[in-house]
C-alpha cells in the first residue's frame, strides 16, 4: 500500500490553524512587553518608544506587504490576511533585533522576511526557511553597523556571547569567571533578562515559560524545544569538562544569544520542520549542534538562527528519510539516533581540542600632562557637534553630544564621532560633569583626554564666564577641543 506524505503544517481545519496563529500571537506579545516594560522603567521613555515603534513598523510593513500581493493577484484581502498571518512573521523579526536598530532597517527586514522569504515561495505554508529568519540574516548582512546615534549606552555595550567571543568561549580562572558574569549581573540576570538585547530574545526564564505554555496547548511540538536546549547543554558540559570550566558554562550557553527564543518561536515552526518525531528530534540535535560549533569556532558570535536556517534546508532530506518508518521499528531508530549522537559529540570533542582561553588585551599605560591653557570661548564651534539627547532632572539638565575628534579630522574618513555626557546646572549656571560615553580617537594619543586628569578641569565653571580655560592634554591638542566643542554646545543648549 503507498501512502502519500504531505508537507506541513498539517491544517484541521480553519478553526483550529487560527486558535494556534491568534495564541502563538500572543505568545510572542507576551515576551516583546516583557522587553518594552524593561526599555520603559530600566533606560527611558525614549527608548522605550523606539523599541515600541520597531514593533509597530514590522508588524504594519509586514501587513501592508501582504496587502499589496493580495491587490496584484486579485485576491480578497480580508479573507487573505485570515489565512495568512503576516503579523506573526513580522513580530518574530523585530523580536530578533536589537533597540539600536533604525526604523528604516525595520522596514527593509520585515519586507524582506515576508516578500522573499515567505511570499516568493508561495505564501504561508509553502516557504523552505522561516521567513523571519531569512529577514534577519539578510538585515545582518546588510546593515549589521547601521544604530540609533542617539543611544550610545546600547551601541557600545557588547552582547555577552560577543564578549565571550573575544575570549575564545573559554575561560578558566574562577575569578576571571566572576568578573566577567558580573557585567550581567550574573548567570540569574540573564536568565531574567534584565538587560540590553534583542528585543525578543533576552528573557530566557519568561521564553520558557511561554513555550510550557504552548506545549501544553498544543501549540509547539515539545520534543523540538526540549532536544535543542538539552542538546546544546550537553555540548557546552563536553567542552566545559574537556577545559576544567564548571555548570556556569552551559548553563550561560542555554542563557544567552537568544537559545531560548530559537528554541521555542523558531526551531517549531511547523512548515520549515520535519513532519515525524524522529525527524524533528533529528532536526533539533542538528541545530544545537552547528549552534555550538558556530559560537565556539566561526566568526559568529550568536549562531542561533543561522544553525536553525541551514537545518530549513535538511528537512526535506529528514523527512524522506524518516518516512515510512512505522513506530514499531524502534531498532532501526535506535541506531539513526545513537550513529547521530555519536558522530555530533564527537565533533563537538575536536572542537574542544582546538579552543583556547584568549586572554584580554591590556590597555596600554597612557601618561597625561596638562599643559597650554587654552580659553574655551575661543575655540571654534563646528557644524558637527550636536546634541543628540536631553534629559532635565531638576536643577540639572543632561546633555548627549556627539562631537568629531582626531580620527575623523583625516582626510580618508576613517574613525567616528565622540560622544559625551555633560551635566549643567541651569540654575547656577555651572558645569557639573563632562565624560565620555564613547571614545573613537586614536588610543593612546587621543584618550588623554579621557581620563579625570583632563575632565575635572570642566567641573564647576561658570558658563556665563567668557574667560574661562582648561590646560590641553599635551599631545592631544585635537582631542582636546573635540571635548570643547562638545561642552558648547551643550552650553549653547542651556542659553
Amino acid at each position: 500500500m503507498k501512502f502519500t506524505f504531505k508537507p506541513s503544517p498539517n491544517y484541521r481545519g480553519p478553526l483550529s490553524t487560527q486558535r494556534i496563529m491568534f495564541e502563538l500571537t500572543l505568545a510572542i506579545m507576551a515576551v516583546l512587553s516583557f522587553s518594552l516594560y524593561y526599555y520603559y522603567t530600566a533606560l527611558g521613555a525614549d527608548y522605550g518608544n523606539h523599541a515600541l515603534l520597531m514593533i509597530l513598523t514590522a508588524v504594519g510593513v509586514s501587513i501592508l506587504t501582504e496587502v499589496v500581493w493580495a491587490l496584484a493577484f486579485k485576491k480578497k484581502v480580508i479573507q487573505y490576511l485570515k489565512g495568512s498571518f503576516p503579523w506573526v512573521t513580522g513580530l518574530l523579526f523585530v523580536a530578533m533585533m536589537g533597540v539600536n536598530k533604525p526604523l528604516y532597517v525595520i522596514a527593509v527586514g520585515s519586507f524582506v522576511a515576508i516578500f522573499i522569504g515567505k511570499l516568493l515561495f508561495g505564501g504561508f505554508g509553502h516557504n523552505i526557511f522561516n521567513p523571519a529568519g531569512v529577514g534577519r540574516i539578510v538585515v545582518v548582512l546588510s546593515f549589521g553597523g547601521f544604530i540609533v546615534n542617539s543611544f550610545p549606552d546600547i551601541i557600545t555595550g557588547a552582547t555577552p556571547n560577543q564578549m565571550m567571543e573575544k575570549l575564545g568561549w573559554v575561560i578558566t580562572n574562577p575569578e576571571a569567571v566572576n568578573t566577567f558574569l558580573a557585567k550581567f549581573g550574573g548567570l540569574q540576570n540573564l536568565a531574567m533578562g534584565w538587560y540590553s538585547g534583542a528585543l525578543g530574545e533576552t528573557s530566557t526564564l519568561l521564553i520558557a515559560a511561554v513555550g510550557i505554555y504552548m506545549a501544553i496547548r498544543k501549540i509547539i511540538d515539545w520534543r523540538i524545544p526540549v532536544v535543542y536546549m538539552g542538546s546544546l547543554f550537553a555540548f557546552a558540559s563536553v567542552l566545559a569538562l574537556m577545559k576544567g570550566m564548571g555548570l556556569w558554562y552551559p548553563i550561560f550557553h542555554v542563557v544567552t544569544g537568544g537559545a531560548m527564543f530559537g528554541a521555542v518561536f523558531m526551531l517549531t515552526d511547523p512548515v520549515t520542520s520535519p513532519t515525524s518525531i524522529p525527524g524533528r528530534i533529528i532536526f533539533a540535535f542538528g541545530a544545537a549542534l552547528l549552534t555550538f560549533i558556530i559560537r565556539v569556532k566561526a566568526n559568529l558570535p550568536e549562531g542561533v538562527i543561522r544553525s536553525i536556517l541551514f537545518m530549513n534546508m535538511m528537512t526535506p532530506l529528514i523527512d524522506s528519510a524518516m518516512d515510512g518508518w512505522p513506530l514499531k521499528q524502534i531498532k532501526k531508530y535506535v541506531i539513526v539516533f545513537t550513529t547521530v549522537a555519536a558522530i555530533g559529540f564527537a565533533t563537538v570533542g575536536l572542537v574542544g581540542l582546538v579552543v583556547n582561553y584568549n586572554a584580554p588585551e591590556e590597555p596600554p599605560v597612557v601618561v597625561i600632562n596638562l599643559g597650554d591653557p587654552i580659553k574655551i570661548y575661543e575655540v571654534k564651534l563646528p557644524d558637527n557637534a550636536v546634541i543628540t539627547n536631553t534629559v532635565v532632572a531638576g536643577d540639572v539638565t543632561t546633555f548627549t553630544v556627539s562631537a568629531d575628534g582626531y580620527s575623523m579630522l583625516k582626510e580618508e574618513g576613517e574613525g567616528s564621532t565622540n560622544i559625551f555626557e555633560i551635566k549643567i546646572n541651569t540654575v547656577t549656571k555651572k558645569i557639573v560633569s563632562v565624560t565620555y560615553i564613547t571614545f573613537s580617537d586614536t588610543p593612546t594619543i587621543g584618550d588623554k583626554t579621557n581620563s579625570e586628569t583632563f575632565l575635572v578641569q570642566f567641573n564647576d565653571l561658570i558658563i556665563d564666564d567668557t574667560s574661562i580655560s582648561v590646560d590641553v592634554a599635551t599631545g592631544a591638542t585635537y582631542s582636546s577641543e573635540s571635548v570643547i566643542r562638545a561642552v558648547l554646545t551643550a552650553i549653547k543648549g542651556v542659553k
